[in-house]
Formats: C-alpha cells, structure tokens, sequence
C-alpha cells in the first residue's frame, strides 16, 4: 500500500512538471512585509528568496478596466483580494510568454492589522506610480 501511494506521488509530480513546463504561464508566490495605502495606488514591501524587502509602487490604474491598462486578453494589470489566514498578506506575479501580464495582491481584509499602514502623501511619492512603467522586480 505505501509502495502504490508513494507510485502515484511520483506519478503526480513527474506529470506536473511536464505540464509546467509546457505552459506559456509562470506565477511567482512571495511573501508582503507592509501595505501602504495612498490615492495613487500600494506601495508595497515584499521579501526576495534571501529575505531581503524589495518595495514595489501599484498604480491603481492597474485595478480598472476603464484606465485603459489592461491585459492582452483585456483583462486588469493588477486585483486585490481580501481576506483572512496565516498566509495573508502575500502577492503573486504572473507572466505569460515571459513577459509580465498581471499580479494580485492578497491582503488582509482588516486595515488595523499590522501589515497595513499609512503614507503621508507627497507628490514625489505620487510620481512613483506611473502606470506606464515597468515593475522593477528582484526576488
């Protein structure tokens, strides 16, 4: 019996590396350190492999079909889920054919949690979310 789940397991992998491999989709799982709310969009502090923060600026451009900024398929550049849990807050990075296509930030639905703060607004601070620029992403 152990021999056959352990069968199956690898089974399991093997096929889903092939599938992996295969699809022109890629996402990136990392873990957010703080959310900055500002009227231009997050600014967001995510961790790299090494556990170094790396801060990111989300124009809230990104979260709107009408913008203008969308996907090839027409879809939004950037969502945000809210909700609750141990993994929270966390963001995924999806490329498709090896080029950005869109990122969803999972946040914490309570903005009195600690992962949420404030920004005192600036313009220089505003100019950071340009959403004709490129995301400078390191992991």
């Amino acid at each position: 019996m152990t021999k056959l789940i352990a069968l199956i397991a690898l089974t399991t992998l093997f096929l889903s590396g092939l599938s992996a491999a295969e699809s022109p989709i890629y996402v990136k799982t990392t873990t957010v350190a703080k959310i900055y709310s500002h009227e231009n969009g997050y600014k967001v502090i995510y961790l790299t492999n090494k556990f170094e923060s790396r801060t990111l600026y989300i124009p809230m451009e990104w979260m709107y079909q009408t913008a203008g900024y969308r996907t090839e398929e027409g879809g939004i550049k950037a969502e945000v889920v809210r909700g609750t849990g141990a993994a929270y807050p966390y963001i995924q990075f999806v490329w498709k054919n090896g080029v950005f296509h869109h990122l969803r930030l999972f946040v914490v639905d309570n903005y009195s949690d600690p992962s949420w703060g404030a920004v005192v607004d600036s313009k220089a601070l505003g100019a950071m979310f340009d959403p004709k620029k490129d995301l400078d992403l390191k992991f």
